[in-house]
């Protein structure tokens, strides 16, 4: 799915989009506390190449975002892989670049094998400054919720902001926008 790359006879790596990485996507069921330093999660960045400020930011922190997830796999799509992604999901069109974070594992009772998972569009957020500021809330969260199963409801409670004290934090974002 992501783009793997060769090494030329000069020694400087040359792209090559025909080859394909082979990911096992089929979680694992957790049978006990879960190991904060294991994999957990696949991280992929997908982007169909529009040229925009926040797109230009992304780029430019890929290495941060790789070093604080160190332990897991992260994924740079090309922008045709990105393209054909979001051709199965149009309703994503307009909203890359987006970080879409894979978990790996699911509770034992869990019976689909559906994907699990969250993710950051970030091609909905016009100010490059909201976007840095999303991006570390993204990665602050993988660090605090690492060990936790169910992921979803951490997701639900400090992602999608469910509760009054989230709520206070988007108007004070939102209003913030309007001015």
């Amino acid at each position: 799915m992501a783009e793997k790359s060769e090494k030329s006879d000069k020694g400087s790596k040359k792209k090559n989009p025909e080859a394909k990485i082979d990911l096992d996507l089929s979680f694992e069921l957790a049978a006990g506390p879960l190991d904060p330093s294991a994999k957990r999660f696949d991280i992929f960045l997908i982007d169909t190449g529009w040229n925009s400020a926040v797109a230009k930011l992304v780029r430019t922190h890929l290495a941060t975002i790789a070093r604080f997830e160190e332990q897991d796999s992260f994924y740079i799509l090309t922008p045709e892989q990105s393209i054909a992604l979001i051709k199965r999901a149009p309703k994503l069109i307009g909203h890359d670049p987006i970080i879409l974070v894979y978990d790996r594992y699911a509770p034992p009772g869990r019976k689909d094998r559906g994907y699990r998972g969250f993710r950051l569009n970030l091609g909905l957020i016009k100010s490059p400054e909201q976007a840095v500021a999303r991006l570390q809330e993204l990665l602050r969260f993988i660090a605090l919720n690492r060990t936790v199963v169910p992921m979803d409801r951490a997701v639900r409670r400090e992602l999608y902001r469910e509760g009054l004290d989230g709520m206070v934090k988007v108007l004070r974002e939102a209003t913030t926008e309007l001015i």
